[in-house]
């Protein structure tokens, strides 16, 4: 069959349309483990995908509305792809490789973003609400340790910013001898940002059962209990705060910092006494981060900057 030149732009134009529209109407993944919850809580259907490309300015003081931040997916993907081609080949001299690797290093990372740059990764918020006696809005991130050889590290502060589930089955069986055994089968991958200077995070804590040993967070009614938590806080109206409800992003804003990336893998196998699978893979950006913005995703409302020393 043949295509004359003006049908193949016609086509190329309406996959392109496509490709936008369906961008923009999607959504992000679960916030973590057990569920998803929307920016600030439930109301708000819609939050674009199409990801910030450019060094983020963190001068300025307002966003533009629906900001999202960079690709923390992306970003990671192309951290790993950089690695991988600045290794020594077999034949490749020292002097080679270095100039090599100087080169590779340089090169942007994404868009006109580098290693050098300016990040702004967007977090859901764990919580945002309103205290009616002093009328401020409470907003906050939950924190969670980074596993490092199979263990959490507790000195690993990391945020969740992306939550890609693939199974999560949990059914209960009678077996022969008149027992009910519950089998959950659950994988995932998961994103997060580990901050390599926590120690200048203002971190709050609550009481809350230490995770799994296998790496799965424990869940109570469906959600994660937060043991660690970044809050901030913002004078609000009442009609404020409700013209915001549902609306609230936070933006991790920083520099990458070595090693820049890490991967770990959490595998349970099913046993007599525990049946069914676990396997969570962990994907972690390494910043330095400069401050945590919160900010009103509709309109672009920066309503706290935590700067960090």
């Amino acid at each position: 069959m043949r295509y004359h030149r003006g049908s193949c732009s016609s086509v190329v134009a309406l996959l392109a349309f496509c490709v936008l529209f369906f961008a923009g109407c999607s959504g992000p993944g679960k916030g973590g483990p057990g569920g998803g919850h929307r920016p600030g809580g439930p109301g708000n259907g819609f939050l674009s995908t199409v990801y910030d490309t450019r060094p983020f300015n963190p001068d300025v003081g307002r966003l533009p509305p629906m900001y999202t931040g960079h690709n923390p997916e992306l970003l990671y993907n192309s951290i790993e792809m950089r690695k991988q081609r600045t290794l020594r080949e077999p034949q490749e001299t020292e002097d080679a490789h270095r100039t090599r690797m100087a080169r590779e290093i340089s090169l942007p990372l994404t868009g006109s973003l580098d290693f050098d740059s300016i990040y702004a990764v967007r977090v859901t918020p764990s919580e945002v609400r309103r205290d009616e006696k002093d009328g401020l809005i409470h907003m906050s991130c939950r924190l969670s340790a980074a596993f490092e050889a199979g263990r959490e590290n507790p000195a690993k502060k990391a945020f969740v910013v992306r939550y890609l589930p693939q199974l999560d089955n949990r059914y209960a069986i009678d077996r022969k001898d008149g027992t009910r055994v519950t089998i959950e089968e659950i994988k995932f991958s998961e994103y997060a940002v580990v901050a390599v200077n926590a120690r200048n995070l203002p971190i709050q804590r609550t009481a809350g059962p230490q995770a799994h040993k296998d790496g799965k967070r424990p869940q109570e009614g469906g959600k994660e209990p937060e043991s660690e938590r970044v809050e901030g806080t913002a004078k609000l109206t009442a009609e404020e705060a409700r013209s915001i409800e549902g609306g609230v992003m936070a933006l991790l804003v920083g520099r990458l910092a070595p090693p820049y990336t890490s991967h770990e893998e959490i595998n349970r196998k099913p046993t007599t006494d525990r049946p069914g699978t676990y396997l969570g893979r962990y994907h972690y950006l390494y910043m330095d981060l400069m401050a945590i913005w919160f900010y009103d995703v509709t309109t672009g409302k920066v309503l706290k900057k935590i700067r960090l020393s």
